[in-house]
Formats: structure tokens, C-alpha cells, sequence
């Protein structure tokens, strides 16, 4: 894909343009995000809100049109003002952006809404990981969350179910790394773009941030703290039950029934009261990260094989390191 030639964008100490971000980071969940954010704000000439990570506007799930278990709370806008109220607090930035993985995952919607709200000369980043590596992080922080009861093996079977039910993609932990589709609402409509993969940061964080800053129009030797990594894969060993399949033959029962039963008697909290919806908040126990079924692991390879060849065709660069040894 490579970076297409930039407009001309106010330097630093200008004054910000309009009310919307002008740079976005649109997933994938579970590749990065998170610590891009906080890599991101360290950045002088560079604003994120402070409020919550994810604007979650351009691609309308806060008009509730997907599926949420009730007591997943998402911090959502109700409105395009609420929205830009996150932006209120920007000052001589000249930058400011959104870290959204929900923007990829409905890239159908927010593609053309954040063309026609942002210009086409917003610029776009996402960052990838090997989807069946991220279809099992995200599981497990679902898990982690108390917002999964099923075990992989029984949310894999079923879903198809839930697609066609319009769960949220935070349920959908194939459907959410089928990337090319996905990319390609982006890729049609904004010249400026720039696609990095997980590996690249955790191999050379601060090589990879640099080529952020750069194609942003920024100073590529600003000062950043990379230690960190945040957002962090794991669970307690509490909730190893759950990946045992303990509840798989509930499968008919609602989450909320569930989450009543099994998680507030034992927390004495019904609902995500934290920020982004993450409960319990991540830290609040030791957490491990068990490995995948290999027979599972074989599987979602082989289901993600043709896909994984045509990510690369359409960016134009080697996945091998995604492929079985």
C-alpha cells in the first residue's frame, strides 16, 4: 500500500482547522491500539482526548444498531456535538486524532461517514496482528472482562449465530480479523494511509513509532516513553473454568442471566463501571495466558490461510511470519 503523497497541513503552533480529528487510528482490536494511544499522546503536537480512548462515532454503534450484553458498558457519544466535545480541550496541537478499532470493524459505515465529516485528506492508520492470534486474544479478554462464558471452541461453533444476530465485534473474534474487506472501504476512499502490523512494534517500538510521526508530519525524534505495553493479554485463573467449557451447555441462556448469576454475587458489581468498558479492570488480578488448543490452532490457520494471501496481495508485502512454521 505504501504512503501516498501528503497534502500541506498546518505546522505546529497553528491553530486546529475544524472540530474533527484529523487523523485516525482505526484498529484492529487486540493489535496494538491501546498502546498507540498512549504513545501517541506523548507526542507535543499531537492531541488525543483524555477522556477515553475511543471516540467510537464514525462507525454508529453508539446509535445502539449492534448487540451489547447490558451490563458491557461502552462510552459512547450520543451526539456528532458530544463527539466533538472530546476535542474541546485541544490547543496549538497540530494534530489531532481518534483510536477506534470499532472504525475498522465497521468500516462499511465509518469509511464514508468520517470522508464526509473529517475530508479526504484525513489520514489513516491501522495496525494489524496475525488474525488467529487476535481472535484468541480477544476471547480471552472478553473472558477476562466477565463478557464471555462460553469456551472458544463452543463461541467458534457458534458464530455464525451470532453474526446474524448482529452481536457487537467484540463477539466476533474471526469475523473481526477478516482485514481485507475491512480495509478496503478506507483504501477507496483516503490516499493517506498507513498499514503496520503488531509484530513491527513489538519488535522495534520506537522504529515504528518514528514512521507514525513521520507520516503525520511531525518530529520523528520527539520524545517518547516506549517501555509499557498496555491493553495486556491474560486472564486470572479464576475464569479457567470458563475456558474449560463449564457453561458451554448454557449456550441458550442470555449473558445478562448469566453475568446476574455468576459474576455479581461474586464481585458485587452488575455492570462495567470503568472506563472503555473494561471489567474488571485489567491488573485487578495475577492473569496468565494459556495457550490455544492446537487442534483449534490448526484449524483457524488453515480457515485463515486464504485470507492471509489475499492481505497480502493487497499490501503489497510478505505475511509469511503469520503463516505455520
Amino acid at each position: 500500500m505504501g504512503n501516498a503523497p501528503i497534502h500541506q497541513h498546518p505546522g505546529p503552533g497553528a491553530p486546529p482547522p475544524t472540530g474533527w480529528p484529523d487523523f485516525l487510528v482505526i484498529g484492529a482490536p487486540k493489535s496494538g491500539t491501546t498502546s498507540l494511544y498512549h504513545y501517541l499522546r506523548q507526542h507535543p503536537d499531537i492531541f488525543l482526548s483524555p477522556t477515553r480512548k475511543e471516540g467510537r462515532f464514525f462507525s454508529d454503534i453508539w446509535k445502539g444498531a449492534v448487540h451489547w450484553p447490558a451490563f458491557y458498558h461502552f462510552d459512547a457519544p450520543g451526539s456528532a456535538a458530544d463527539y466533538q466535545a472530546l476535542f474541546a480541550k485541544r490547543g496549538n496541537e497540530s494534530r489531532a486524532g481518534d483510536v477506534s478499532p470499532d472504525y475498522l470493524a465497521y468500516a462499511d459505515i465509518a469509511a464514508p461517514q468520517a470522508l464526509s465529516l473529517c475530508g479526504p485528506a484525513t489520514r489513516i492508520i491501522a495496525i494489524l496482528r496475525n488474525p488467529v492470534d487476535r481472535a484468541w486474544s480477544h476471547y480471552l479478554q472478553n473472558v477476562r472482562r466477565d463478557a464471555e462464558f462460553l469456551s472458544f471452541a463452543k463461541t467458534l461453533e457458534i458464530e455464525a449465530g451470532r453474526k446474524a444476530a448482529n452481536w457487537g465485534f467484540q463477539w466476533l473474534y474471526t469475523e473481526t480479523g477478516r482485514y481485507v474487506g475491512k480495509l478496503q472501504p478506507w483504501m477507496q476512499r483516503f490516499d493517506h494511509r498507513l498499514v503496520l502490523l503488531q509484530d513491527e512494534l513489538d519488535r522495534d517500538a520506537p522504529g515504528t513509532m518514528r514512521r507514525i510521526f513521520e507520516f503525520l508530519d511531525l518530529d520523528p525524534d520527539a520524545p517518547v516513553s516506549l517501555q509499557e505495553r498496555y491493553n495486556t493479554g491474560g486472564i486470572p485463573a479464576a475464569k479457567l473454568p470458563v475456558l474449560a467449557g463449564d457453561y458451554d451447555h448454557r449456550t441458550a441462556e442470555s449473558f445478562e442471566a448469566l453475568h446476574a448469576e455468576l459474576v455479581a454475587p461474586v464481585t458485587g458489581i452488575s455492570s462495567a463501571s470503568t472506563a472503555d468498558g473494561v471489567y474488571p479492570p485489567p491488573g485487578a488480578a495475577p492473569v496468565q495466558v494459556p495457550p490455544m488448543d492446537a487442534d483449534i490452532r490448526a484449524m483457524l490457520e488453515a480457515r485463515f490461510a486464504p485470507e492471509i494471501d489475499a492481505l497480502e496481495r493487497l499490501l503489497g508485502r510478505s505475511l509469511d511470519a503469520w503463516r505455520p512454521a
